[in-house]
């Protein structure tokens, strides 16, 4: 039985907006918001967070009463992080996700899976869904291939790019998204103070207290925020 788990990269010392894991958004930190979407996930196993020594003290209980395990690792080896996390979890793919990404698309993470799975892939994305929301599949066979062979820094943090640099040794599978999905010019990520203040209106005016749809978010950016000229330009990636 394949056992396909998130696991969900994440350290407090962002340079451009440090400590934004436990920034709000309705009350509710950005940490909470990506594992409340996560934990409702269809297809997969469970969720693993991968993170820092440095961070680890903030996010350990909270991580622990969603039901996610920790593993702690380097702050600039992320690729060493998530070999941590597949063999301590003995993960046969895994579903890589970011702490910068509160409306991470849920929908698209079972369908990567089922892709993945449907095609026997190394690697599968769905490219042109907004900025943000994505995620990556990654055979965790593939994963341990380029934790032994990478040896760039830029490859080590970045934990897909060995894969993409040779795609004559990996099987990379891109999936289309529907077309009301395809929109990578909307920008759904914080990384900046820019991103969170224009998160906080996204989530003031749709979050109910439940995750909310990343067709929900596009409608209402579609009918309201774009229309607006405070908005125009705002999610452009």
């Amino acid at each position: 039985m394949s056992r396909d788990y998130v696991v969900l990269q994440v350290r407090i010392s962002s340079t451009r907006l440090p400590g934004k894991l436990l920034l709000p958004l309705c009350g509710v930190t950005i940490f909470e918001h990506i594992l409340r979407r996560l934990k409702t996930a269809s297809k997969t196993s469970g969720v693993v967070v991968a993170t820092t020594a440095e961070t680890d003290p903030f996010i350990r209980d909270t991580a622990k009463r969603y039901g996610a395990g920790v593993v702690v690792g380097s702050e600039e080896d992320v690729l060493s992080r998530y070999v941590t996390a597949v063999e301590h979890y003995r993960i046969s793919n895994v579903v890589r996700a970011t702490g910068d990404n509160p409306l991470v698309s849920i929908e698209y993470l079972d369908r990567a899976l089922e892709l993945h799975a449907a095609e026997n892939a190394d690697l599968t994305v769905f490219p042109d869904l907004p900025y943000g929301t994505g995620i990556e599949v990654i055979k965790s066979a593939a994963l341990l291939t380029a934790d032994g062979r990478a040896c760039d820094p830029s490859e080590r943090e970045h934990i897909t790019k060995y894969l993409y640099n040779h795609p004559d040794l990996f099987r990379i599978v891109r999936g289309r998204p529907e077309p009301v999905f395809l929109r990578p010019e909307l920008r759904l990520t914080i990384d900046t103070k820019e991103d969170y203040d224009r998160m906080v209106l996204v989530f003031g005016a749709l979050y109910r207290g439940a995750p909310i749809g990343l067709g929900r978010v596009i409608e209402y950016l579609d009918t309201v925020g774009i229309q607006k000229k405070a908005f125009t330009g705002a999610f452009d990636g």
